[in-house]
């Protein structure tokens, strides 16, 4: 049975359990009020009644002070002879009354009313219940849910992450950080947003208040790598010594070999990183998903340098830095980052019409995105109108999902985009352009912008 199924058969259920408990409770309420009713009105028709009952109750009280040795048998007699005498008075001679005639007739129109009166309200119950119900479910619940393909087509929408709703994500955890600023897990999350909508200094500054709550290294690469794409890929400086003292206190820590080694091929130093890939390697488990590609970096490297192939699979048999040639071999490094060497390379400027529609420190984003389907960013680079025309450098050291990554794609859209405010999120007035098809290795792209975002 489908979940939707299921929801409809129990809301059923409890709806009719509901009205189940509801009608019987009222059937009872109703007779036992029409009963009352009835036992009221003929104790006021006829009052002779009601006075012999409260004469019965004194004589069996007599009778008991009789049975405990209270009263003899003389005593006795003369109370009842008392009782009974005061009932006759009380009484009297029994005389036709129109008027209790006619206040009869109408208690018992109104006990026959009272015991019809039930069913009107049964049958509101049945009706009101499960329409209410259904309105409420209509108001306050999800009725979609009820439509598996439309619940399969939401569910698709919300999957896809746009810079509209990171946006809005980011203004949420603001908000919440305001009222928890010492959680730690908020204010990476935050950088790690922040870093997707191409705001790399709110990033890193998310990521050094992170990092005042917990000295982890992991977090202090994150800084470097955020750090260098708000400088347009240059370690030079803070980045390469973050990974320096991260490497000097722990040798094998892998994301910061990674980075050392990227940031060291790009430069050219390919000994530099050809050392700090063969070091990851012995790190990275035989069955990692990390393996193939930093393989496929070691290759590389080693062919740059014109030696032979590493051994295929045998990771003991590589030429790998020893421990303490890490920090030393980082020390070598500083440039551009790339997390493989997989590239698109370009200039990119403003066509001379629409020079006078941006400002020299008006934000320039450069990135790539898939030919079709999401818009979301692969890769992406930011610098200035001050810098153009500007040479750009797309690859996997700037992506900004490490889930997503330009390696993935085999082609793509390359785009342009000069921002007033600053925001990763398109804005009317935006200068804009693009160019598509693009092949992964194409360099000398000419990218202008030349259109104004409506």
């Amino acid at each position: 049975m489908n979940p939707a199924l299921t929801f409809i058969v129990l809301a059923v259920g409890l709806i009719a359990l509901v009205l189940v408990v509801l009608c019987v409770a009222l059937w009872r309420g109703a007779q036992a009020g029409a009963l009352a009713l009835q036992a009221r009105d003929a104790a006021r028709d006829n009052p002779g009644l009601a006075n012999a009952a409260v004469y019965r109750d004194q004589l069996l009280d007599l009778e008991r002070e009789f049975a405990l040795g209270n009263l003899n048998d003389q005593e006795l007699q003369i109370a009842r002879d008392e009782l009974s005498q005061r009932l006759l008075d009380d009484v009297g001679p029994a005389e036709p009354d129109v008027e209790a005639s006619g206040a009869g007739t109408s208690a018992h129109t109104t006990a026959v009313a009272a015991a019809r009166q039930p069913w009107v309200w049964l049958t509101a119950l049945i009706v009101l219940v499960p329409v209410l119900s259904l309105v409420m479910y209509g108001l306050l619940g999800q009725p979609e849910a009820l439509d598996p393909l439309a619940l399969k087509q939401g569910t698709s929408k919300e999957a896809e992450v746009t810079p509209e709703k990171l946006t809005t994500m980011a203004a949420a955890l603001s908000r919440r950080l305001e009222d928890e600023p010492n959680n730690v897990e908020g204010w990476v999350m935050l950088a790690r947003v922040q870093r997707a909508l191409g705001q790399f200094e709110p990033s890193g500054q998310s990521l050094r208040k992170a990092l005042a709550l917990s000295q982890d290294d992991n977090l202090a690469i994150d800084l470097a790598e955020v750090l260098a794409q708000q400088n347009a890929g240059n370690f030079a400086g803070e980045p390469w010594a973050i990974i320096q003292r991260v490497l000097k206190a722990d040798s094998r820590h892998l994301n910061a070999l990674f980075l050392a080694g990227s940031a060291s091929y790009t430069e050219s130093n390919y000994s530099a990183a050809l050392r700090f890939w063969e070091h990851a390697r012995e790190v990275v488990a035989a069955d990692s998903p990390d393996a193939p590609e930093l393989d496929r970096a070691i290759s590389e490297a080693r062919e740059k340098l014109g030696l032979a192939p590493a051994p295929a699979a045998s990771n003991s048999s590589k030429v790998v830095a020893k421990p303490t040639d890490a920090p030393a071999a980082a020390s070598e490094g500083r440039g551009v980052s790339a997390s493989t060497q997989v590239q698109i390379r370009g200039r990119v400027s403003v066509a001379p019409e629409l020079a006078g529609k941006v400002g020299p420190q008006d934000t320039v984003f450069v990135y790539a995105t898939a030919v079709s389907g999401s818009r979301m960013p692969v890769a992406i680079v930011r610098t200035t109108v001050s810098a153009l025309p500007f040479d750009f450098v797309l690859d996997d050291s700037t992506a900004m999902n490490p889930s997503a990554k330009l390696s993935s794609m085999a082609e793509v859209t390359v785009r342009v985009r000069v921002s007033k405010s600053g925001q990763a999120v398109p804005q009317p007035g935006d200068v804009t352009g693009s160019v598509s098809p693009v092949k992964l290795g194409s360099h000398n792209l000419s990218l202008i912008a030349k259109d104004v975002q409506p």
